[in-house]
């Protein structure tokens, strides 16, 4: 009798807990309410220190690099392009990346904008990872060919800004590119 009573118990408790959490949200340490809670002791939350401590490069990389804003196309030097899913540069994408190696080998001053961009499909945090994917793997090719990282800025757009509006294939096709920006001193 008294397992019995136990088990009824428990089975009592088990339900009413699930219950309860079928009208609101499972989650109890996220309140569903947006007013603030009181309680007896308010709780005093000193401000957060500003972060000083930067690795050397960002600092630099972030002196080099100005605003999107002053950048301009480079004549002549298409985009980047990908196909759904490609994250990396392939063989042939090395011959317009060589010319851009050049180009900012015979200009030191200048810098590079990477633009990262994506079709429609998917969620714009997953485009926006894919894009910021996209132009890391042409910055470490430039890298890697003696350009200076400081002077290689990426910007990953997404699907913000496509070229093509159409919901095609061969529309998203030209909005999954990486789109090349310079600017001079």
């Amino acid at each position: 009798m008294r397992g019995a009573t136990r088990s009824t118990f428990a089975s009592l408790a088990l339900g009413l807990a699930l219950a309860g959490c079928s009208t609101g949200s499972w989650q109890f340490w996220k309140s569903s309410s947006s007013s603030p809670v009181a309680t007896a002791h308010p709780v005093v939350r000193s401000p957060q220190p500003a972060k000083t401590e930067y690795p050397a490069a960002a600092v630099e990389a972030e002196a080099a690099v100005p605003p999107a804003a002053n950048f301009s196309s480079l004549p002549g030097l298409p985009d980047i392009r990908f196909r759904p899913g490609q994250l990396g540069i392939v063989k042939s994408d090395e011959k317009v990346l060589d010319t851009v190696v050049k180009w900012l080998k015979a200009h030191p001053a200048a810098v590079v904008m990477l633009e990262g961009h994506t079709d429609d499909l998917g969620t714009r945090e997953s485009n926006r990872v894919a894009a910021e994917s996209r132009a890391a793997s042409i910055k470490s090719y430039l890298v890697a060919n003696g350009v200076e990282a400081v002077r290689i800025a990426i910007e990953p757009v997404g699907s913000e800004r496509p070229l093509c509006l159409e919901k095609t294939d061969p529309c998203r096709a030209r909005n999954r590119r990486v789109h090349v920006l310079v600017r001079r001193p």
